[in-house]
């Protein structure tokens, strides 16, 4: 029977101590040297030492879980997010329990009392509500929480977030530079989603001053593309400014069906675009987001506060890029 390895042993042939292997096993790093680190990764590599999780969690009251809850997992945005999340967790001794709300409020609440049940140490959190009383249970067990995408007001815990009013911001000189008169913004519900709030009044912001009119058209109104027809008829040199992916796929096929031609009879450009808006003819402008690395970001910031680093509550904003193509 083949002798089951131990942290004495991986101590042993690493020439480290016992306490030192418990620290690098529990991503407790501090002050330990990088050429210490890469001499335990390699030893336990070649003795295909195996944790074990349970005994792990009992010792240190740690789940070694992660919750993470995203409020679409269908959106292309969170398949890049998740794998930020994930590819930095692989690295430590962590495990992701991944849960979709589908943009459902009384789901979330669902899927969070769940993973307090599973006693995770911490939670990477895409909220659907904006106010922080909504997730109180969450503060009152003092659950190391980090936001993605989006955050509650006033903060509570830090958020990983794109710039989403800066680059909205400077959208608007592109829109003065190009002399349309009016510009139409199309979202889901901005109401209490951060990121859309940020995206509509960067673009107001970037406008003061100016002739251009903005319009905002909710598509969750059922009537949205009639609303969207009436004011397209309206203004002679009008540009649609779409705040996510989804939404604008949608323009997309309305324009296809209106016959209208980009970017002839009508701008187009959408905040973060699948990576797909560059495929089709005309190539559609774009701002890319980098969700990987927000991710990515997020789960670095939750394993500090787990670890007892601890964060202040503000927001990391992570660059995107406006992406011009024909359809500007």
């Amino acid at each position: 029977m083949d002798k089951k390895i131990t942290i004495n042993d991986i101590a042993a042939k690493a020439g480290v101590s016992k306490t030192t292997i418990s620290r690098y096993l529990n991503d407790k790093f501090d002050n330990m040297s990088k050429t210490t680190k890469v001499r335990i990764e390699q030893t336990i590599a070649e003795l295909n030492y195996r944790p074990n999780r349970q005994a792990q969690a009992l010792k240190a009251r740690n789940s070694f879980l992660i919750g993470v809850s995203v409020a679409d997992i269908s959106n292309m945005y969170t398949s890049r997010l998740l794998k930020g999340i994930g590819d930095y967790f692989q690295k430590t001794h962590y495990q992701v329990l991944i849960m979709d709300a589908d943009n459902n409020v009384d789901r979330e609440l669902s899927n969070l009392e769940k993973m307090m049940t599973e006693q995770v140490d911490g939670i990477i959190l895409q909220p659907l509500v904006h106010q922080p009383e909504h997730y109180q249970f969450l503060i009152n067990k003092k659950t190391p929480v980090v936001q993605v995408d989006r955050y509650t007001e006033p903060f509570t815990w830090p958020a990983v977030v794109s710039d989403n009013f800066q680059k909205s911001v400077d959208l608007a000189k592109i829109f003065k530079t190009k002399h349309y008169d009016t510009v139409i913004v199309l979202a889901n519900r901005i109401t209490g989603v951060s990121s859309r709030m940020n995206r509509y009044n960067g673009l107001k912001a970037g406008l003061t001053g100016s002739q251009i009119a903005v319009h905002l058209i909710e598509i969750d109104d059922p009537n949205w593309q009639s609303i969207l027809k009436t004011t397209l008829a309206t203004y002679h040199r009008t540009a649609i400014f779409a705040l996510n992916g989804q939404v604008l796929w949608s323009v997309v096929r309305f324009l296809k069906a209106q016959q209208l031609r980009v970017p002839e009879d009508i701008g187009l450009i959408g905040y973060d675009d699948d990576q797909f808006a560059d495929m089709v003819s005309p190539a559609i402008a774009s701002i890319s987001q980098n969700p990987q690395e927000i991710g990515r970001t997020a789960a670095e910031k939750l394993n500090l506060i787990i670890n007892e680093h601890g964060l202040l509550p503000k927001n990391i904003r992570i660059p995107s890029t406006i992406q011009l193509r024909d359809s500007l």
